[in-house]
């Protein structure tokens, strides 16, 4: 049997895992180097100097700033959705199953990361690229509240019921962050709004 297909493969598994682990490592330095000087303090050439590589291997890697910072959000916002959608799914009941999202979502936007995130990445000056990624990573999370929609309310449009949700979370977003509401009054707030309005409070009708 001819082995060369195989060890092709390994190779290519340890070239892919190599290049994951080199990302991984930039894209750490690069958020340990934004905590300590901002934005500002970003550059290509601060970002190799701390991950202790060349400025060429960095440009192995990413072409740019905004390439480091789209890579580092994508990178985080996936995983946060991915435990969210993970936990959130293996509710049963879709009315608890939204209460957990609305519940989840809140408590994450209090959450220091989050934090952060809205101080370097909000700014006029954070490039499209970057919104961009962050509203592609977060397709799951819309998914499964549409899903769960229409288990509660089949009348109900689950692509406007979606954005009618997001966009109550988005609005109690801005209060969190700014300490006016706490992460549980704007959960407990989003819920009431949501089941006086979008479903009814005693779960999926017949």
């Amino acid at each position: 049997m001819d082995d060369a297909p195989r060890s092709g493969r390994r190779w290519d598994t340890a070239v892919a895992r190599h290049r994951a682990d080199q990302q991984d490592q930039i894209l750490t330095a690069a958020m340990a180097l934004l905590r300590r000087k901002g934005l500002a303090g970003l550059t290509m050439a601060a970002i190799a100097e701390e991950a202790g590589i060349s400025r060429p291997a960095l440009y192995h890697y990413f072409a740019d700033i905004d390439a480091v910072l789209a890579a580092w959000v994508g990178r985080e916002v996936e995983r946060s959705v991915t435990e969210l959608v993970e936990q959130a799914s293996a509710i049963a009941d879709p009315s608890d199953r939204l209460d957990y999202l609305v519940r989840a979502q809140c408590a994450t936007f209090a959450s220091q990361d989050h934090r952060m995130g809205v101080e370097h990445f909000e700014s006029e000056a954070v490039s499209p690229v970057i919104r961009s990624e962050v509203s592609a990573r977060m397709g799951p999370v819309r998914e499964l509240i549409g899903r769960t929609l229409a288990e509660l309310e089949p009348t109900v449009d689950p692509e406007l019921g979606t954005d009618l949700i997001l966009g109550v979370l988005s609005a109690l977003r801005r209060r969190i962050i700014s300490g006016e509401h706490t992460a549980n009054a704007a959960a407990e707030a989003a819920i009431s709004l949501i089941r006086s309005g979008l479903v009814r409070s005693d779960g999926p009708r017949a």
